[in-house]
């Protein structure tokens, strides 16, 4: 069967694509023409500014949260304010965090893609010389196809998240607690729990974190290496990416868009991987795990509903929501934590042996860290008294 192509289309789509492409240059993600259409596209979704009253609730809340934690943790707090973000706000604050984690793997797609020819049968030479113009403007047209799903993603991703360490990575400064009113709210629909109960279940989360990160000053740059070091280790199926080229209608430019999330990336990981995917998980379990234990203790007696909300919690953390998961399928890396019950488990047995304090300084250097062997057997974790050097 042979395959015509007018020419007159050809045309057409290069016009789009050119469109398309305006503003992402020779990077591999256009990242303000993303983060403007994501703006936009909350704005026309509705995403009213934070009104004087949600800025007070949070307030409020955070400062009722840094007192109620000030008495069962020794970690300070690293500010007294807080911020009420509406979605855009939100955004704005976590795109450069955002590039760190993407612009790796953008980059290994769009030289894939750039080195990819489609394979249609039955088109002639003279019909793959039409579409040369076409080849020669993929790795551009990649950038603008990756900078569209990342504004579709973060626009997504921003009508899910209750705070700024909702997913369990420091996408912003975490020295100040910053809560999403508009999406607490949303949150709340879905319980039976009054909604100023959940205000204050998520400050104290919001507010439990800042404390950590701000204080443990290693702990955010090793988490976003592990995530870096995943990320350019990353392999793109060549197979997948000529099976999907070979699929492209030139008269459909969305078509290409499928590429980006048709499971594009080696199921195979290399050992490098392996060992930073190991170690995400674990910082990602341990930190969600902490977080849990200190919100539980200091929620005591405060919150009637506390077991109700940290386990509708713990499976919206597991489960992850539907935009975290299309941003995981876009970067190859599902940025979820797992072993969370031996992770909270591991922190309970800390408080319970050692109190607070001593349960808290294992946070003072990653070395003291529990491995994931130490989560099945928290009992015998044995690096709380051993001997420390950190001169070097």
């Amino acid at each position: 069967m042979r395959c015509h192509i007018d020419p007159s289309e050809i045309g057409k789509l290069l016009s789009q694509l050119g469109q398309m492409m305006q503003g992402a240059g020779n990077a591999p993600v256009g990242w303000d023409a993303a983060v403007n259409m994501a703006r936009t596209n909350v704005v026309q979704a509705g995403d009213p500014s934070v009104n004087e009253n949600e800025v007070k609730i949070v307030k409020t809340n955070v400062q009722l949260a840094q007192t109620w934690l000030d008495a069962i943790t020794s970690v300070p707090a690293a500010s007294s304010s807080s911020n009420a973000w509406c979605r855009s706000e939100w955004i704005e604050a976590t795109v450069k965090t955002w590039q760190k984690i993407v612009d790796p793997v953008a980059q290994r797609v769009q030289n894939s893609m750039s080195q990819a020819m489609p394979n249609i049968p039955g088109m002639e030479s003279a019909q793959q010389e039409m579409l040369k113009p076409l080849l020669d403007a993929l790795k551009p047209m990649s950038a603008a196809m990756f900078s569209m799903q990342i504004s579709n993603g973060l626009a997504a991703l921003s009508s899910e998240v209750l705070c700024l360490t909702d997913i369990g990575i420091p996408l912003g400064d975490t020295s100040v607690p910053s809560l999403v009113p508009r999406n607490i709210n949303e949150f709340a629909k879905g319980l039976e729990i009054d909604s100023t109960e959940i205000f204050a279940f998520i400050a104290l989360r919001e507010a439990a974190a800042s404390r950590l990160f701000a204080s443990a000053t290693w702990l955010a740059p090793r988490l976003l290496g592990g995530i870096q070091e995943y990320s350019s280790e990353i392999s793109v199926d060549g197979n997948k990416i000529n099976e999907v080229m070979g699929q492209i209608d030139p008269t459909n430019p969305e078509s290409i868009q499928d590429l980006l999330t048709s499971g594009i990336f080696e199921p195979q990981l290399s050992p490098a991987q392996n060992s930073a995917l190991l170690r995400t998980e674990l910082l990602l379990a341990l930190i969600e795990g902490w977080i849990y234990e200190i919100v539980n203790e200091a929620a005591k007696n405060r919150l009637p509903n506390i077991s109700s909300l940290q386990e509708a919690m713990r499976r919206r953390r597991a489960a992850g929501g539907p935009a975290e998961k299309t941003f995981g399928a876009l970067i190859g890396l599902e940025l979820r934590p797992k072993l969370l019950r031996e992770a909270a488990q591991f922190w309970n047995v800390q408080t319970t042996a050692h109190g607070s304090k001593i349960r808290d300084e294992i946070w003072n250097h990653p070395d003291l860290l529990p491995s994931i062997e130490d989560l099945q057997n928290p009992e015998t974790f044995t690096k709380l008294q051993a001997p420390l050097d950190i001169s070097e």
